[in-house]
């Protein structure tokens, strides 16, 4: 379908580095880059990039390949469509196919149905629209901008969408957009108030349905999980808030769709929303591409403050800054909007408090810190992330937590401070990892950088003592293998000497020279070696002619090993 050449381009055109790093954080390490592993979850970074090379390679869970490889996987594409949008992205033209892609067919069927959703609500549903202009306080640009929609609980209306949508009754049912009733089948969404869904390039992808009659079921269903919507990805008005978010350096996470509608009814157009599931890495690293400071607006319910606390956990592991904020006279957002309007909104916005802060809030409403047991526990509580905030060098979230305990509890910041050191001993982290032989790199680094000499690497490392705790590398070496086979092969500590190898450059002529240096080595072990055989034939050895001939060459060899002593070897 495409070209190796317009592939190539394509490869050289995009910087790894900066294109892997809208989705990880990455950080330099030698010659490479590593940072957490988006496809497993990693609590030690062994995702690294090689820019010289142009690949990526995960030592925790094995995953490796080039740009599009890993566009295709983060983002759950077909080759095909992930070559067309990195093309696109690169400014590169290629010959496409003028058939229309699955994704394609899939968004501009979910694009209709929104369309059909809209104008249902809009010219059928006096007394829905009437709910969120009155009842939410929702304006009509909002809904038209929300493209806010209704699907009708009547027996004619999912009989009539495959031809409004211009496709058959399979598809629907395959989206999940129809679904089976005995005999006959449903809108899934019969007799809820829709709410689209987009991705972050603003295609509609699911819907979230909410209930108008409470009796006739839950009160909020999702489209089900498909290859194109899965909530562990998506943020609901990522793709109308991501310039706000990028501007403002910041975002406000709530819970639920009318939160979000709320908040930017309310002039908070840098808000997004979980589709009711709980923060996960896969969302932050999404943030990570345009902001590293997180503001949680959640409910402010037990339920909810403990939702804040779990999500700041998550992302303070991932370096973000955060701030959590919560109405204490109302449950959410959208309820503080319909209660008191734009102006309480942005007032208990600017109450934020940072997210270690509000860690040690929470801790202390379970705890009676009148007595000194009470105070003692919620130090105990606290120590292991203050902890963990010195050893990655966060000091901003060590103050915070301090100063907030000493507000708590009356002690003074300097008998905290002292109560909170402790953590990892001098020689934790000290254990030694298993290297390359200092003799094996420099073969190594030629087997990496000049083909035409692996050959003679390989007979020379078969005859190092080296190579004894390496016979993966090497047996991977006789194969030919390049450098992103042989790192499936070897732990993560070789793997990084491997790439480092790779990185700095050994001409050819200073290449040559060191094999022929190391040749006597090896020449000089061929001799000893051929020497140790015959001693270990002659006793075995009856014939008289041939026990003369194999002495006859001993001799030969112990003559010639004298010379190369002699030589200086």
């Amino acid at each position: 379908m495409f070209t190796k050449e317009e592939l190539d381009e394509i490869k050289k055109s995009i910087n790894i580095v900066d294109f892997i790093g809208r989705y990880v954080n990455l950080q330099k390490a030698g010659s490479s880059y590593r940072g957490l592993c988006p496809f497993h979850n990693d609590n030690d970074p062994s995702f690294y990039v090689h820019p010289q090379r142009g690949f990526f390679h995960c030592f925790g869970c094995g995953e490796k390949g080039d740009v599009i490889s890993f566009y295709q996987k983060i983002e759950n594409l077909s080759f095909a469509e992930a070559v067309k949008r990195l093309a696109d992205y690169a400014g590169i033209p290629i010959q496409v196919d003028t058939a229309e892609s699955e994704y394609d067919k899939f968004t501009t069927i979910m694009s209709r149905l929104a369309g059909i959703y809209n104008r249902e609500l809009k010219e059928k549903r006096p007394e829905t629209l009437a709910y969120l202009l009155e009842k939410r306080k929702i304006s009509q640009n909002t809904i038209d901008e929300f493209q806010l929609g209704y699907s009708p609980d009547e027996r004619t209306f999912p009989q009539s969408l495959p031809s409004k949508l211009r496709t058959d009754e399979k598809t629907l049912l395959q989206l999940g957009i129809l679904v089976r009733r005995g005999a006959t089948y449903s809108d899934r969404f019969a007799g809820r108030l829709m709410i689209p869904i987009d991705n972050e390039s603003g295609k509609v992808v699911g819907f979230g349905g909410r209930i108008m009659d409470a009796e006739k079921g839950p009160k909020y269903i999702n489209s089900s999980e498909s290859k194109y919507f899965q909530k562990n990805r998506l943020l609901f008005n990522l793709s109308r808030a991501r310039a706000a978010i990028k501007q403002l350096n910041y975002a406000v996470i709530a819970e639920g769709y009318f939160d979000v509608i709320s908040l930017f009814e309310a002039g908070i157009t840098n808000s997004v929303g979980l589709l009711g599931t709980a923060l996960t890495e896969r969302h932050l690293r999404i943030l990570g591409n345009y902001t590293r400071n997180l503001l949680f607006f959640l409910d402010s319910d037990e339920a909810g403050q403990t939702a804040s606390l779990r999500s700041i956990d998550i992302a303070e592991k991932l370096d973000f800054g955060t701030a959590v904020v919560f109405s204490r006279d109302q449950k959410d957002p959208a309820d503080l909007f319909v209660a008191e309007g734009p102006k309480a909104i942005k007032e208990t916005l600017a109450l934020a408090i940072p997210g270690p802060a509000f860690r040690v809030e929470f801790f202390s409403r379970k705890l009676d810190l009148s007595i000194p047991l009470g105070r003692k526990h919620l130090i105990e509580h606290l120590k292991p992330y203050v902890i963990s905030f010195r050893s990655t060098g966060n000091l901003a979230a060590v103050q915070s937590t301090i100063a907030a305990l000493a507000q708590k509890t009356g002690y003074s910041e300097r008998e905290l401070e002292s109560a909170l050191r402790g953590g990892m001993s001098k020689s934790s982290g000290g254990e030694m990892k298993s290297g390359l032989a200092l003799k094996l790199k420099d073969h190594i680094r030629i087997y990496l950088q000049h083909p035409k000499l692996r050959a003679t690497v390989v007979k020379q490392i078969e005859l190092m003592n080296e190579s004894r705790d390496l016979k993966e590398l090497l047996k991977g070496m006789k194969k030919g293998l390049e450098l992103e086979e042989l790192l499936d092969l070897v732990e993560e500590s070789i793997g990084r000497e491997l790439i480092e190898l790779a990185s700095t450059c050994i001409d050819f002529d200073t290449a040559q020279r060191v094999l022929q240096s190391t040749g006597l080595y090896a020449n000089k072990r061929l001799v000893e070696e051929e020497m140790a055989e015959i001693d270990r034939r002659l006793p075995k050895v009856k014939d008289e002619g041939a026990r003369k001939a194999l002495l006859i060459r001993r001799i030969e060899l112990r003559r010639m090993l004298e010379r190369k002593m002699k030589g200086g070897d």
